[in-house]
């Protein structure tokens, strides 16, 4: 395909081709497929919901080999996989009683929320609550607290931000402040640089989140590759399981695809393998299978498809037959023993870490989601990697109490994010997302389950059947789409 017939394909699927991106599309090595990579540029686009019609220079760099790092091996992958779980909470989990459990578990939040604000350098000076007591008028002082309240009080923004000392009140000024004031998760850590006048109001006009520092990308020394997965839904009438029988059969080598398929060592899946019973009003109507036990056998029957050289690190959701307050531990012997019984098969708790060829990964499911995305402007379903960015600025999981996310009174907030991680993986939405945020890949794996009718009335707009397949040597995700549009089964899935 020559560059002229390159952007009339595009211009008469409906796109539009910005400068950038065109100069990379003709900068592709000689020889190299324009047809077949300008297929794949605009199936990619077209199951991205909610994007502009316009074909970026970040689209045409997603789909262009990465060259790997000098000092990785380039030769066949290693034989043996290398995980390493670092935290899971599963037998760690030990909640304490009423309100005084809730106590401890927000003192902890606190305590260690403040000692990430006090590794920065712009905020490593921050006081308490108390000395703001005597701060004389036109004086500053940075205060650290977890954000209590929120109110838009005649046309501005009010705060209300606790510690063990106290609690302040401050108005946020008009411009960057009151934007930040009204992102910040509720009883999430936050950071106020404030002066007082001489009426006695405090006033504020920066706010920020313990967030994470830029760093270097962290990848492995080795070429292998993690598949990433989440929603699975196994035993609801809308699991895709053609869609998903094409996936275990790309697995298995059998539609090409040596390079990639080769060197797959892990297969990570963030919750809601199951469809699971009663999640939701009505859910019973929408089941293939009402026996949560004969779930787990179904989806064991399905997963012994997978080659027995790849570790499957399974990770519970709101789904699955655990329970709902976060975290959740791994799903337990008794439901899933058929899973249990496999080699190559490891159960964690929600969220947890694991190292997988010397990348750190922060499994998540996600059921806080709902709520960041219900109460922070300008977030949506169909952008879940903003909102994912927002937990990770936050520093927390799931910061905001009395919602919809059940949280556990434990002695040990396990939501803390005390560790940044390098791969930051996350499900739930049903949508499929990538976002790099300062040297960590933040991935939401879409789902494997057709829209439902209590998703449709939530707003949430499938992608399913998407795969990213994550080159750990660059941490760099390459997508398969399994879906039955636009399949064709002699050659490999589209990107």
């Amino acid at each position: 395909m020559q560059e002229s017939k390159v952007i009339s394909r595009i211009l008469s699927s409906g796109y539009m081709l910005d400068a950038r991106a065109f100069d990379m599309i003709s900068k592709l090595p000689p020889g190299a497929d324009l047809d077949g990579f300008v297929e794949r540029l605009l199936e990619v686009k077209a199951g991205a919901v909610g994007e502009a019609k316009v074909i970026t220079e970040g689209d045409v760099e997603m789909l262009v080999p990465r060259e790997a790092p000098p000092d990785v091996e380039r030769g066949p992958a290693p034989d043996l996989a290398e995980l390493e779980v670092l935290s899971d909470p599963t037998q760690a989990i030990a909640p304490a009683e009423g309100a005084d459990g809730f106590g401890r578990l927000f003192r902890d939040r606190y305590e260690r929320l403040l000692s990430i604000v006090r590794e920065r350098l712009d905020t490593k000076s921050s006081a308490t609550v108390s000395a703001t007591k005597n701060l004389a008028p036109g004086k500053k002082v940075k205060v650290a607290g977890l954000l209590a309240d929120r109110s838009s009080r005649r046309g501005f923004v009010e705060l209300r931000v606790d510690d063990p000392t106290g609690t302040l009140k401050v108005v946020c000024r008009e411009g960057p402040a009151e934007k930040s004031a009204l992102e910040a998760p509720l009883d999430s850590m936050v950071v106020v640089d404030v002066s007082k006048s001489k009426s006695g109001q405090v006033f504020t006009d920066s706010i920020v989140l313990p967030d994470v520092p830029g760093r270097r990308v962290v990848s492995s020394s080795h070429r292998v590759y993690a598949v990433l997965l989440s929603d699975l839904h196994i035993g609801s009438r809308m699991f895709l399981s053609d869609d998903f029988g094409r996936f275990l059969q790309w697995l298995n080598g059998g539609f090409g695809d040596k390079d990639v398929v080769s060197r797959i060592k892990y297969l990570v899946i963030a919750g809601d393998l199951v469809d699971g019973v009663g999640v939701y009003p009505g859910q019973e109507f929408q089941l293939a299978e009402r026996d949560p036990k004969k779930q787990y056998e179904m989806a064991a029957e399905l997963l012994k498809r997978v080659p027995g050289h790849i570790q499957i690190v399974l990770s519970p959701g709101n789904h699955d037959a655990v329970r709902q307050a976060l975290p959740q531990p791994a799903v337990a012997v008794d439901m899933a023993e058929s899973l249990y019984a496999m080699d190559n098969v490891r159960w964690v708790g929600d969220p947890s870490y694991v190292k997988l060829h010397g990348v750190t990964f922060l499994v998540y499911h996600g059921k806080s989601l709902d709520d960041v995305i219900a109460t922070t402007p300008n977030l949506a379903y169909d952008r879940p990697t903003d909102a994912m960015k927002l937990l990770l600025r936050a520093r927390h999981l799931a910061p905001t109490y009395g919602k919809r996310t059940a949280l556990s009174p434990e002695l040990r907030d396990y939501m803390v994010v005390d560790q940044v991680p390098d791969v930051f993986h996350v499900g739930h939405v049903h949508t499929y997302g990538e976002m790099s945020y300062r040297g960590t890949l933040l991935v939401n794996s879409g789902t494997w389950q057709a829209q439902t009718s209590f998703q449709s009335n939530m707003g949430m707009e499938p992608t399913p059947s998407i795969v990213p397949v994550l080159d750990l040597s660059t941490l760099r995700a390459v997508r398969r789409n399994f879906g039955a549009a636009g399949f064709q089964a002699s050659q490999p899935p589209a990107l």
